[in-house]
């Protein structure tokens, strides 16, 4: 008979091998040598046994265990067991929400831990957000997940006003729930208000997607249409837009441009059978209504090229990238910032993307647009002269909204 620590030990070494089928038997075998409530007090089996759980994505038994052990989850380890829902390939946020619900969120940790990262052979300070910041983040996710619209709403302007620091770009996230939210409650005119002004903040597909929505909804197609185009063009698989190619396929229709609405149905319809994903009936509707010829997908590049090459006459003139072949100082360049090392009382510093190469960059904290730097954020840039034998410094002329 095992005693409970080599018990333990067992379930943890079958984990460590990712031998999880093998630890749920060998727990099956063998926990009838314990009493329930000596498993439950564990915390060592409990995160084991709910880790293994998750792994083969049994998720009802993880709370019938819960439940038939007494278990109360140890803060330090919610944290972790919470990501692994995370880090799923399909994640199921009914079951996010529900664990979410096991734990008392005011109970959480509010340190920030600190980790080394390394970047291009240097080991830089990165802090991480803390327990209870990524409760919210979670939470609130899951509840616009499951269409909790108002509790959703409720909790993501409860983070908002809790955390006076975020990580992860989370305070964008919140205000682009709430709008969501609101949307979704029925307000329309303050949700476009609010994912507009999220947008300064955050240029993302998606969030220029969700724009382009509610501008067709209240029949504001040119507008519509001005988002949707600058969504395709933006960065993001385009195997990912194949609702944003949906949208715009009728924003096209209603201007009464039929052929080229046929080809947006046809590029979403041929990149889902590509990736082996469901077509929706509406979707073939669609193209049945408009009555060309279907096009076979062998000839997804070439209509692919076309469209990409019709996307692009909408792109504006933009700052050419910075180029290091070109030594002229005090010129503008375009980039975006792909990383944020620090981001406190003291400023931002970080590193632009431009042209493939990386400029270090810091802020000062009284920079008048300072709230607005964050990864994504696409800014222009020139590089100044170096001083005092120091290397060349970049400095942010402006963010592009």
């Amino acid at each position: 008979m095992p005693t409970l620590f080599e018990f333990s030990q067992t379930i943890r070494n079958l984990n460590k091998e990712k031998k999880f089928s093998e630890t749920l038997k060998f727990f099956k075998d063998n926990k009838t040598e314990f009493r329930p409530e000596e498993i439950g007090l564990n915390k060592f089996v409990v995160y084991e046994m709910i880790s293994a759980l998750i792994e083969t994505n049994h998720y009802d038994v993880i709370f019938t265990f819960i439940e038939q052990h007494n278990v109360v989850l140890d803060e330090k380890n919610f944290g972790y067991l919470l990501k692994k829902f995370k880090d799923k390939p399909s994640v199921n946020w009914t079951v996010v929400n529900k664990f979410c619900d096991l734990i008392s969120v005011e109970n959480l940790d509010t340190d920030c831990k600190t980790i080394e990262v390394e970047r291009k052979g240097e080991k830089k300070p990165m802090e991480l957000a803390s327990d209870k910041e990524n409760w919210f983040a979670f939470k609130t996710k899951a509840l616009f997940e499951t269409q909790q619209y108002q509790e959703c709403f409720e909790l993501s302007k409860k983070a908002l006003e809790t955390f006076e620091k975020f990580h992860y770009s989370n305070e964008v996230w919140f205000a682009r729930r709430i709008a969501l939210s609101k949307k979704h409650l029925g307000n329309s005119e303050e949700a476009l208000n609010e994912l507009l002004q999220v947008l300064r903040r955050k240029k993302e597909w998606f969030i220029q997607n969700e724009v382009a929505e509610i501008y067709k909804e209240n029949g504001e197609f040119d507008k519509a249409f001005k988002y949707a185009i600058e969504a395709i063009n933006n960065f993001g698989d385009l195997e990912y837009k194949v609702g944003l190619l949906v949208l715009i396929a009728n924003i096209l229709e209603q201007k009464q441009e039929k052929e080229l609405s046929f080809k947006h149905y046809m590029l979403s319809k041929l990149l889902r059978q590509q990736e082996e994903w469901k077509v929706p009936q509406t979707l073939d509707y669609a193209l049945q209504n408009l009555g060309f010829a279907q096009i076979p997908l062998e000839q997804l590049p070439n209509l692919k090229r076309e469209l990409k090459n019709y996307w692009n006459t909408f792109k504006q003139e933009k700052i050419k990238p910075f180029d290091k072949t070109r030594t002229t100082t005090n010129q503008n360049f375009e980039g975006e910032i792909v990383r944020l090392l620090h981001d406190n009382e003291r400023g931002k510093v970080g590193f632009i993307k431009s042209n493939g190469k990386e400029h270090y960059f810091s802020v000062n904290p009284n920079y008048h647009s300072i709230s607005e730097i964050s990864v994504g954020t696409k800014v222009i840039f020139e590089i100044l002269p170096p001083k005092d034998d120091k290397k060349d410094q970049t400095r942010i002329k402006k963010i592009i909204a």
